[in-house]
């Protein structure tokens, strides 16, 4: 992938929600721990990592290189933005519910119960009553076994536009 491919960049950054563009900013601001409104490599690695997102060193390396053009050593906000931008765009909105699918299934039976989803709402902070909860389920579990199943999740993710 080329990070700095001018309107291929420039279209990532546009294409990034509100949400994502905040996260981008809190962690640039957490990451920049001398509030110079730069990072350096370390920095730039761990904060990415901290976004849930994979980076081995060469890449970090790489990715300073190209955008530290006055090979200070740092990068500023905007550069980071970008690099996380198509590190958004980039991602497989599917892959994405999978991994969702797995916070939820915590049994790793390949189904989300009642149970996962009444602690799901709980730690959500969520007030639903267990036939609330029951209806949730029964309206989504298309193959009638009282349980979600990786299917039907991201049959209910594309369905709500969750993703």
């Amino acid at each position: 992938l080329d990070y700095r491919g001018g309107r291929t960049q420039q279209k990532a950054v546009r294409t990034i929600s509100k949400e994502q563009r905040q996260e981008i900013k809190e962690a640039f601001d957490i990451f920049d721990s001398e509030g110079t409104g730069r990072m350096d490599y370390h920095e730039l690695k761990v904060a990415i990592r901290a976004m849930g997102f994979e980076i081995k060193k060469p890449e970090a390396l790489e990715l300073m290189a190209r955008y530290d053009s006055e090979e200070a050593g740092y990068i500023g906000f905007e550069a980071f933005e970008e690099i996380v931008a198509q590190r958004y765009a980039a991602q497989d909105p599917v892959d994405e519910m999978r991994k969702a699918f797995e916070l939820f299934d915590e049994d790793r039976r390949g189904k989300i119960s009642f149970r996962n989803l009444r602690r799901i709402a709980r730690d959500l902070g969520e007030r639903l009553t267990d036939e609330e909860l029951h209806g949730m389920i029964e309206e989504f579990d298309q193959d009638q076994d009282g349980e979600i199943n990786e299917d039907e999740f991201i049959g209910i993710m594309k369905q709500t536009s969750l993703y």
